[in-house]
């Protein structure tokens, strides 16, 4: 079977895709994204213009993952970062190499662009799935914060592991002070990656 994986920026998918969208979270996690009647609960902020990486199968999106970008300053440089984003897989459709080239290509995407580093955190059982999707690699010697602010999300605290892929020769060459160190995505409290 042929799995085609489409894209389309967040902020400017029509209603009716950003409903399918939520309904797939919705199905894969009711907690993070609680469907209420018909209104349909933003998955991203709109600041950082997410884009998605959706699959079909049968008229219905079954997997997603999204890709948000922002610059952030780690010791004396400013890097261009992305990390991936509310990945998901239809249960009925997991196993059948779905979410597999979604995050694929979500990843290729961040290799082609101008990102200088890949960067999220995700379940420890799920570190060997991103490592054969994306060749995402855990850096156990790296801890992910959201901010400096009191109530800021953290991966060592939330039990998650930190993947990361270096893109940029800026990036390779800095490798030394993005290894055994805190990063800081200087997001609002409660956003992470």
């Amino acid at each position: 079977m042929a799995i085609e994986v489409q894209s389309v920026h967040y902020n400017e998918a029509d209603d009716e895709l950003r409903r399918q969208f939520a309904v797939l979270q919705h199905r894969v996690d009711p907690d993070i994204c609680a469907m209420q009647g018909e209104a349909v609960p933003a998955q991203h902020d709109l600041v950082l213009n997410a884009l998605s990486f959706y699959s079909c199968a049968n008229g219905k999106i079954v997997s997603y993952a999204a890709v948000v970008r922002k610059t952030i300053k780690h010791g004396e440089q400013a890097f261009d970062i992305a990390g991936l984003s509310y990945v998901a897989t239809d249960p009925d459709y997991q196993g059948l190499g779905f979410g597999s080239r979604t995050v694929a290509a979500a990843t290729r995407w961040m290799k082609k662009s101008s990102v200088d580093f890949g960067i999220f955190t995700c379940d420890p059982p799920l570190a060997s799935f991103y490592a054969r999707a994306g060749a995402w690699l855990v850096v156990p010697d790296v801890v992910l914060i959201g901010s400096q602010d009191d109530g800021a999300l953290r991966s060592d605290s939330l039990g998650k592991v930190v993947l990361m892929r270096l893109f940029s020769a800026k990036a390779l060459a800095a490798t030394s002070t993005l290894r055994h160190t805190t990063i800081d995505l200087d997001l609002p409290v409660g956003q992470f990656l």
